[in-house]
């Protein structure tokens, strides 16, 4: 699968892991360079750290099968994420456990996000769970409000001189989704995932 991110920024994306001492692996975005769209996630898990490529384990699953009902195939989109590293913890008996990206993490992370899209300007953008939606829009912004919605507006994006997210001077198409993990844990939301890829598909299928 290809990748948008450049050699030099992969070095980068690695060079976190040495930064930030609970990050491990690393997952560039990839798949088309020409997607019908573009999908933003939180974080790897451990199966996606030790291959290297995202959406492997339970959730890439159900994933798939979102595909599927959207009548897609990894290939025809493009798959990335907030963060490329796994963020982990160890827990009481010395394991990591996945956890959420901090703040600082996701920033550090912001640049190789932001060389991505910058080369998606025109494609639907569709944030999975709050981590990946609130790096887009914000952390005031829950995926419980606007999921299965297109929303028309500016994303954040890294600004080096500031030090911190400014929004772009273009708009972006978004169409938020819950993450595949979150649906595979709480089965009540599964009926509102399937309304919510009802209305993707009929949005794809009246731009196409």
């Amino acid at each position: 699968m290809a990748t948008l991110l450049t050699a030099a920024q992969q070095v980068a994306g690695r060079e976190l892991c040495t930064t930030f001492p609970q990050l491990e692996g690393f997952v560039p975005g990839e798949g088309s360079l020409t997607p019908t769209l573009v999908m933003v996630s939180e974080a790897p898990g451990k199966v996606e750290a030790q291959v290297g490529h995202p959406f492997q384990g339970p959730a890439g699953k159900e994933l798939d099968r979102w595909l599927t009902v959207l009548g897609l195939t990894r290939t025809e989109i493009y798959l990335t994420g907030a963060v490329r590293s796994r963020p982990y913890q160890l827990g009481p008996t010395g394991l990591k456990r996945d956890r959420k990206p901090t703040p600082v993490e996701i920033a550090a992370s912001a640049p190789l996000l932001d060389a991505e899209l910058s080369q998606l300007a025109d494609c639907l953008l569709v944030p999975l769970g709050n981590t990946g939606l609130q790096r887009l829009l914000g952390p005031k912004v829950k995926i419980s409000a606007v999921h299965g919605q297109i929303l028309t507006q500016p994303i954040r994006q890294w600004s080096k001189a500031k030090q911190q997210f400014v929004l772009t001077d273009r708009d972006y198409r978004i169409f938020p989704l819950y993450h595949p993990s979150y649906s595979r844990r709480f089965k009540k939301i599964l009926p509102t995932v399937a309304a919510d890829l009802a209305q993707l598909k009929a949005y794809l299928d009246s731009q196409y």
